[in-house]
Formats: C-alpha cells, sequence, structure tokens
C-alpha cells in the first residue's frame, strides 16, 4: 500500500465483505508515532570507542534514539536493566552497543565467551546472528556464534576449544546442555552478562521453567553474573525481571511501536462465521498484493482458516503452528520471506520478531488473549515506513462484544502483568533433578524455599537420595524421569499422536488436559492441513491413535466433560468485600463423558455420542476458590444456572485483567454458590494467582458483560463458553447478575458470607 488511495480501496473491499455476512466496520483507528523517533542523540555525545563510533557508522547507525542513549548510560552503572520497546523500534542495537563497549574496554582482559545471549527459539536466534555478526565481526573484530540443537558436532568442538565472545542460544539448549555436557558447562563457567531478548514471552509454563534454567546458570558462573532483559509490551517488567533474575532491574522504557503510521480496525463478524470471513479478508488482501499474516490462538482454527481460504477462495496459504515439524516451519518462514507465499495463517509462534521482510496487513480472527499480544501482533504490519493494516474481527464472544461496544477503551488499554508461577512443583521437580544431575549433587540448604519444598518428593520418586544437607541423584531414574518431560514449553505428561495404517506413525503431540479434550474418541482432529478421526485413547500409554479420512469433513466435534475438585491445600487467603478469597493448590480430576457432532459452516446439532465408561485423569494445579451468596433465588435449577453462568463471566472477564487466553483457564460452579477458577496445567501456570489478587477489577467487567447484553437470557455474547463442558446447559444471564450485583452490594454493607463445605455436583 504505497497511496492512501489504495489504502481507501482496501478499506471499502474489507467493509464489503463483512457487510455480505452481516457485519461492519465498528471501528478505525490510525496510530502515527513518528513522533517519538524524531528526539536522537548524535554518536559525538555519547563518548564511545572510536573503534565502535566507526562500525556503528558503517552498520548506517548516525545517532541513537533517547531509550538507547539511556541503556548504555544505564549499562555503564553496573546492574541489571530490562529494556521494554514494541517490536522493530531498536532493541537489539540498545543492548548490543553497551555489550560491545563493555567487550573492547576490556580488551584482552575478557574470557570468552563473555556474554549470552538468549532468544525463546533457535529459528529466532539465528534469524537474529546475522545482524549481531554483522556489527561485532563486521568492524570490530569480535565473534559472535550460535550453538543449538542443529549446530554440527564439528562446529560445536570449534566453539568448545576456541569460545566466542558472544555466544547466541536458547533456552532449551541451556537446560539440556548444563545437564549433560561437561564441555557446554566449561564453556559457559567464565560468562558474565546474560540477555535474554523477546523476555515478554517468558510468562506461564515457558517463563517458570526459564527461571530455573537461569538460576541453574547462576549457580555455574562467577558471581557478579548480569541479567538485561528485552522485550516488546511487559506490563510488569519490574516484577517480571526480579522473578526470572532473583534481583530489582532498571526499567527502560522505549516507544511501544515502530516508526509509522498503521491503520487498526475492528470489524464485527456479524452472522456468519469468523473463520470464513478471516479467509475471505486474506483472499482480498493476496488479491491486491499484500503480504499477509493471520492469527488464531487454537492450532485447529488456523488449519480450518487455511482450509476454507484454499478450497473457497483459491488461495494459497501456509500455516505456522506448534506440533508441526520444524523443518516444515523453516520451509514456511522461508517462502513467505522470499514472496513464494503471500499469506500464513498461524498460532503465536509467529508472534516473535522472526524476519518475514515487509508485511503489509496483519488480521487477527479472534482477539487475542491480551492486549500485549494485540500489540506484538499489530506491530509486525508496516516495515520500512510503509502503512500497515490491522484488522481484527470481533463476534459474540463476552470480551469481544464489551469492546464492540467500548473501542476506544480498547485501544487505551495498557499491557498485562506477565506471570510466572515459580511454586508449581511439577516444574520445579524438573530442575531440581537436572540441577542435582548437574552438579552431581546440591547442598539442600542452598536451595530457594521452592526447591527445598520439593526434596522429599524427588525422594519419594526415586529421582534422588538425601545424606544429611546433600541431595544425590539416583541417575537412571534421574534420566529416565528427564526423557520423559515434553521440555521447556509444557508441563506434566504428553500425549503422542500416532497416525494408524499400514506404517503406524508419530505424526504430533498433545499435551494433557489438552489432549482429552482434543484427541477423545470420536473427535475430529486437524493436523497440517488434514483431517483425522480419534479412534483411541490410551491415558496409560498417553498414546491417541487417530485414522486419517479421506474426503473434506462438513462437521465438527466438542466434548461433554465434567471437573470436580477432590482435594483443597491452601497456600493464601483474603478477604474482598463480603468474599473469602482463597488461593490454593487443588487436586481436579477430568471426566469425558461423550461428545457432540455440529455442522462445520451453522453450528447445527448432527448428534450426540455418550460412552459407556468415561475417560478419567486427575492432577493438581493453582486455583483461587469463593463462594457466592444466594441473593433469594427459589428456584434450585435457576440458582444454578446463576452460578453456572457467573462462572463463565469471571473467566471471561479475567481475561483482559490479567492477559490470559482461552484456555489458561477453567472453571467450577457448584449449588452451594462456591466458584473456582483454576490454572489449566499441571502445577498451575500464575493466571489464576493474578484473578485472585484482581477480583474487584474482574467483577467491574464482569457487571458490565452482564448488565449490558441485549439477550433474553443467556447467549455468547455473555455467558455461553465454547469451552463448556456440558455445552452450554444450565446458565443464565439475569440470575447472574442478581448473585453479581447482590455480593456487590454486600461491599457497599461491609457484610460478609459465612463459610460453607463446596456441596453438589459440579457444573464445568
Amino acid at each position: 500500500m504505497e497511496s492512501i488511495v489504495e489504502l481507501d480501496e482496501l478499506l471499502r473491499a474489507v467493509e464489503s465483505l463483512a457487510r455480505r455476512q452481516k457485519g461492519n466496520i465498528i471501528f478505525k483507528f490510525i496510530e502515527d508515532n513518528r513522533e517519538e523517533f524524531r528526539n536522537l542523540v548524535k554518536l559525538d555525545d555519547l563518548h564511545l570507542p572510536s573503534s565502535l563510533k566507526r562500525a556503528l557508522e558503517n552498520y548506517g547507525i548516525q545517532s541513537l534514539y533517547r531509550f538507547q542513549a539511556r541503556v548504555l548510560e544505564e549499562y555503564r552503572s553496573g546492574g541489571d536493566i530490562v529494556i521494554v520497546a514494541g517490536t522493530g523500534t531498536g532493541k537489539t542495537e540498545a543492548f548490543m552497543i553497551p555489550l560491545l563497549e563493555d567487550i573492547l574496554n576490556k580488551k584482552e582482559a575478557v574470557n570468552k565467551p563473555y556474554a549470552v545471549i538468549i532468544y525463546p527459539t533457535k529459528a529466532l536466534a539465528r534469524d537474529q546472528l546475522y545482524r549481531m555478526k554483522r556489527l561485532a565481526q563486521g568492524h570490530l573484530g569480535l565473534r559472535v556464534d550460535v550453538i543449538d540443537g542443529d549446530t554440527p558436532s564439528s562446529e560445536r568442538t570449534r566453539i568448545y576449544s576456541d569460545p566466542p565472545h558472544i555466544l547466541v542460544t536458547n533456552p532449551d539448549m541451556i537446560h539440556y546442555g548444563l545437564l549433560h555436557s561437561p564441555y557446554f558447562r566449561r564453556l559457559l563457567s567464565p560468562v558474565k552478562i546474560v540477555i535474554l531478548d523477546e523476555m515478554h514471552v517468558y510468562r506461564g509454563v515457558f517463563g517458570t521453567h526459564v527461571k530455573w534454567v537461569l538460576y541453574r546458570l547462576q549457580r555455574l558462573a562467577e558471581p557478579g553474573l548480569r541479567f538485561i532483559g528485552a522485550g516488546a509490551t511487559i506490563g510488569n517488567p519490574s516484577t517480571l525481571g526480579e522473578k526470572l533474575f532473583g534481583r530489582k532491574p532498571e526499567i527502560v522504557e522505549g516507544p511501544k511501536r515502530r516508526r509509522g503510521i498503521a491503520v487498526h480496525l475492528l470489524v464485527s463478524v456479524g452472522s456468519g462465521s469468523r473463520w470464513t470471513l478471516a479467509a475471505g479478508l486474506i483472499s482480498v488482501m493476496v488479491r491486491r498484493g499484500l503480504k499477509v499474516l493471520a492469527f488464531a490462538d487454537s492450532q485447529q482454527m488456523t488449519e480450518l482458516i487455511a482450509r476454507i481460504a484454499r478450497r473457497s477462495f483459491g488461495v494459497k496459504v501456509g500455516v505456522h503452528r506448534a506440533g508441526l515439524p520444524a523443518e516444515h516451519r523453516r520451509a514456511v518462514e522461508d517462502d513467505f520471506r522470499e514472496g513464494g507465499l503471500r499469506a500464513v495463517v498461524a498460532t503465536p509462534t509467529m508472534e516473535l520478531g522472526i524476519d518475514l521482510g515487509d508485511l503489509d496487513a496483519v488480521i487477527m480472527a479472534t482477539m487475542p488473549p491480551s492486549y500485549s499480544n494485540y500489540l506484538q501482533r499489530a506491530g509486525r504490519a508496516g516495515r520500512r515506513d510503509k502503512p500497515g493494516i490491522i484488522v481484527t474481527l470481533l463476534g459474540d464472544n463476552p470480551i469481544e462484544a464489551y469492546f464492540a461496544r467500548r473501542p476506544r477503551e480498547f485501544f487505551s488499554q495498557k499491557p498485562e502483568p506477565s506471570y510466572i508461577e515459580p511454586s508449581n512443583k511439577e516444574i520445579a521437580k524438573v530442575h531440581l533433578t537436572a540441577l542435582a544431575m548437574q552438579e552431581g549433587g546440591v547442598k539442600i540448604s542452598s536451595l530457594p524455599r521452592e526447591l527445598a519444598s520439593i526434596v522429599e518428593d524427588l525422594v519419594l520418586l526415586g529421582l534422588a537420595r538425601r545424606a544429611g544437607d546433600i541431595l544425590y541423584p539416583n541417575w537412571s531414574k534421574a534420566r529416565a524421569f528427564l526423557e520423559k518431560q515434553g521440555g521447556l514449553r509444557t508441563v506434566g505428561p504428553q500425549v503422542s499422536i500416532i497416525e494408524d495404517g499400514a506404517k503406524r506413525k508419530r505424526i504430533g503431540y498433545r499435551q494433557m488436559p489438552q489432549a482429552l479434550y482434543d484427541l477423545y474418541p470420536g473427535a475430529i482432529y486437524y493436523h497440517g492441513g488434514k483431517s483425522y478421526l480419534a479412534v483411541s485413547l490410551d491415558l496409560d500409554k498417553m498414546e491417541a491413535v487417530v485414522r486419517r479420512l479421506g474426503a473434506d469433513v462438513n462437521f465438527y466435534t466438542k466434548p461433554f466433560y465434567t471437573v470436580d475438585v477432590l482435594d483443597i491445600i491452601p497456600l493464601e487467603e483474603r478477604v474482598s468485600g463480603p468474599l473469602k478469597l482463597v488461593y490454593a493448590d487443588v487436586k481436579l480430576v477430568i471426566l469425558v463423558t461423550g461428545y457432540i457432532v455440529r455442522e462445520e459452516f451453522t453450528g447445527r446439532k448432527l448428534y450426540v455420542h455418550e460412552y459407556k465408561e468415561p475417560l478419567k485423569w486427575a492432577f493438581y494445579t493453582k486455583a483461587v476458590l469463593t463462594r457466592y451468596p444466594d441473593p433469594g433465588i427459589a428456584n434450585s435449577i435457576d440458582r444454578i444456572s446463576g452460578y453456572h453462568a457467573l462462572e463463565h463471566t469471571l473467566i471471561s472477564a479475567a481475561k483482559p485483567v490479567v492477559g490470559a487466553s482461552d484456555t489458561d483457564l477453567g472453571g467450577i460452579s457448584y449449588p452451594s454458590g462456591h466458584i473456582v477458577i483454576y490454572d489449566s496445567v499441571p502445577g498451575g501456570h500464575g493466571a489464576s494467582r493474578l484473578v485472585y489478587e484482581r477480583l474487584e477489577k474482574i467483577h467491574e467487567i464482569a457487571e458490565k458483560i452482564l448488565v449490558e447484553c441485549d439477550c433474553e437470557d443467556g447467549c455468547p455474547k455473555c455467558v455461553f463458553s465454547p469451552y463448556c463442558g456440558n455445552n452450554n446447559n444450565f446458565l443464565s444471564r439475569r440470575n447472574a447478575y442478581k448473585i453479581l450485583r447482590h455480593t456487590l452490594q454486600l461491599y457497599e454493607k461491609k457484610a460478609r458470607i459465612l463459610e460453607a463445605p463446596i456441596q453438589g455436583k459440579p457444573l464445568a
């Protein structure tokens, strides 16, 4: 889009396509932040080494942005730093320039490697390597090398014998390298600076794993190890930095978006399918010569959008998501970057800063799980001073309907806090086992509380033995335990997906408990653009068998399930008005009892299948529990329908407050008025902790959702949930509002609700 005329034509085409589904453009927001980049600091004023100044000028840098100059100042002062600035604003240069100055000033006194730069993925690390080499090696003679799982053995041997000044890697490589390789441990022992780029992705399960990887690295390195983090959108950079680094960092904030103009559109889906509209928008833009990246937050929905775009609109579309082979994802990235592929549908795997070349447009088929995710995805459009267009589809879920009524509020949000859960015992077991193997034996009194608290767990599992204050690994059992773990992005067991046929082969994996909801017998499962029927799910072997379906499938399935609380171990309590909130470890049991089959485009029910014996799985996680009052609803069905609807609404309202995705939080409601909101992964990831801390703000949004919906007594815009285990039965918006309104009135009266045990059958 080189001109306003082309942009206007595109907007008219978007409006026309939406109207055919009885939708429309709700809001247009034009962002122009070019002014933020005009306040520059000349290189002559920064007192840089002359060789570095010449290198920067040869690189094309004549001056620095104000935030880059401040990072240089903070680096020179010592201490840890977190840089918060948008995609494409110069974060890499912000940390590279002071690092290079530091190395040059120390000259021959530098023990190599002096610094480790960590990227979340191998692909991103290698994508950034060229820029670093061009700056450091091209003019300064400082070596930069990458080491990861793809590094050839001959190259590793060279790096081990002659380390570079700067080593680029990823958390997985550090985790496995510290665990298995004395050469790798020796390589990293002299490191003085650790830099985490794309720091905003270190949240939830992944962030908790990375916290302990950094802790293990810190124990290996000499005293004085410094940390620098750089991320695009972090709502609580100081808190996140302290949790990851173990101490508070200095915060430096830069521009929130790359230089240029962006046009943001909020588009209502109307009465049609959002997946069809997303595919249509891809077609409209590709046919105008634009390069388009579309996002969906579900692996299955990325496959569906791409399939509709190919089948109904004749557009070549790539798919990029977790669960696909790495070589497939790399091929999609290369083809997209080089222009052979003009459109890709992705999960957040393409949210990071992988170089995709010029990108004209971003389409978000669903509202992202958080405003931080929105900013990160939107920031990908409009590189190199070209205007970018960002289209977000709003349908009939509660939060999308909420912001459809308040579009200005959507764009005035601040990034949400990132969360991790250091006390996740399942993750802590992995890293205490790894640390014991890494060190050959670890002094228990030297451990932080979260690791010390699970020493006996490791002993009981046979993973380690205790001798006084020393914990020694049981090598064979410890190795076998760690080999079964799914890596740093998962926690708990994984289900292997096996394609049935003459030659059975593993085509992917799915994490528990999500595998229960995707791979139950009879489920339609999409993978790699193909449709499969789930034939069996063996929870003892953690194996799902699927069969390829030859013809196009025009229907989909959803499971019926219940979740119940078996055990509660309180961790913290607080009072919120009339409510007593409990943050706890809880043991949950999931029962999948059958499934429903619906038509793909209309959602019409085709049939229901019930199992003779349900699928059953139990696990511990973190949760917040409370009991809401009865406002005087006489009929028991109406009352439980109110509690169930309130549970759904609270989870919806929590999403913009805590930055949780659709599947990060689950909920259970009981006839006794108890509502449980839990982390959806074994051990917990920290989202329910923020619900516990921010329930008052969640109540504010929930009340508006319930009171402003114009439905009779419940619909997808207020209380329905696509993840409801009983297919959205027993839901009443009116009774949910009565319960919440009564609760808020009790806040004003300073009354308290009587405590009582959970009673009745759960609704999930």
